[in-house]
């Protein structure tokens, strides 16, 4: 619920600060991209990463910011910023590939930052799928590479349906269980439209991504009943006493969770989410989790034209759906993201007073000048 909004009315280049309003008693303002993305490139390359690297890397965080996915964001750049200057994050190096046909690939990360190896793993299944209709990439040797949809959405705009997932850290329940067995294992799956909005759907297999409840810690927030339980197994809202994620959907996510886990470990040649190492606590350790690519090709299935004409049809049919009573419109995956980025775009990327008071610190111990 919006309690106060006060616009500073500055035009967009003229200060950093575009704009600020009070949402749940957290100050967000809005900010230029690419100042933004400029202090978070110097950030990490005085981290250790090369230009390249932090390019592509603050651009996927951006990508998050911009459509209000900010448990995705730079609100996780710190973390990130850590982990490159201990090692466990590796500078300057590329995919390579272990095992390799027309229509598959099977790449070692070399735990590279996410960002760059899961982009890498992408282009070539596009390329592949271009070629062969159908196409499978997977990476063992992985870290933390942002919203999966980064990666799908990438897909999408050049044509092609995507299918993105990997594996965390186990620190949800299965559907029954008193143990942390599954990660939250997010999955993200895209496909192309022509006038209407891409179909996009991105989502963990916990009922919300546990960059939320980390997001809630830092902002002094309270969480919804129903995103995690304490370690004796009871709902709570304090996040500070989240023990356990749990499945979205009952047996449904858990089933989810731990096929994307098979994936990712078993197919891919990552750690299983019980052996991988923590993205926020372990600084002595990679990651070493499972990335999975999957690509397919309209085109050569029937013309491109009739293909794109089906999915505009169908999910122009989709959203034209009457809305049930509170709510405004039935919202197509990914929809509502959609139009913050496009907000985005034109205004600057919103972001939270506490995420900026990270940032200008972050500044500080890296030594890079702002102006925030």
């Amino acid at each position: 619920m919006l309690l106060k909004k006060c616009y500073f009315l500055q035009k967009f280049m003229d200060s950093t600060i575009i704009d600020s309003v009070l949402k749940k008693g957290v100050i967000i303002m809005r900010y230029s991209y690419d100042d933004l993305k400029n202090l978070g490139v110097q950030i990490m390359e005085r981290a250790g990463l090369q230009n390249s690297e932090a390019e592509i890397f603050l651009e996927n965080l951006l990508y998050a910011d911009a459509r209000g996915v900010h448990s995705h964001g730079l609100s996780r750049l710190g973390v990130y910023a850590k982990r490159v200057s201990c090692g466990v994050i590796k500078s300057g190096v590329d995919a390579t590939v272990i095992a390799e046909s027309e229509s598959t690939a099977a790449l070692d990360g070399h735990n590279g930052i996410g960002a760059k190896i899961g982009r890498q793993a992408m282009d070539l299944a596009i390329k592949k799928a271009k070629d062969t209709g159908c196409a499978v990439v997977t990476v063992k040797h992985g870290n933390h590479f942002g919203a999966c949809s980064f990666y799908s959405r990438y897909a999408s705009q050049k044509g092609m349906i995507a299918i993105v997932m990997a594996n965390s850290i186990a620190n949800g329940v299965p559907f029954g269980g008193a143990k942390a067995m599954l990660g939250t294992n997010p999955f993200a799956i895209a496909v192309p439209a022509n006038h209407m909005r891409d179909f996009d759907f991105d989502g963990a297999t916990s009922t919300v991504a546990h960059g939320k409840v980390v997001l809630a810690q830092k902002e002094g927030k309270s969480i919804p009943l129903g995103w995690g339980v304490d370690k004796e197994g009871r709902p709570t809202t304090d996040p500070h006493h989240v023990a356990f994620m749990v499945p979205f959907g009952g047996a449904k996510g858990s089933a989810l969770s731990l096929f994307i886990d098979i994936m990712c470990s078993c197919l891919a040649g990552g750690l299983n989410s019980r052996k991988s190492h923590s993205f926020f606590k372990d600084f002595g350790h990679p990651q070493d989790i499972g990335y999975v690519m999957i690509v397919i090709n309209p085109d050569k299935f029937l013309p491109e034209e009739e293909f794109l004409q089906k999915v505009d049809a169908e999910l122009k049919d989709f959203s034209d759906c009457p809305p049930a009573v509170g709510h405004n419109k039935v919202y197509l995956p990914g929809e509502i993201e959609g139009m913050k980025e496009t907000e985005s775009t034109k205004k600057g990327v919103e972001l939270s007073d506490t995420t900026i008071r990270e940032l200008k610190k972050l500044c500080m111990d890296y030594g890079v000048t702002e102006n925030l």
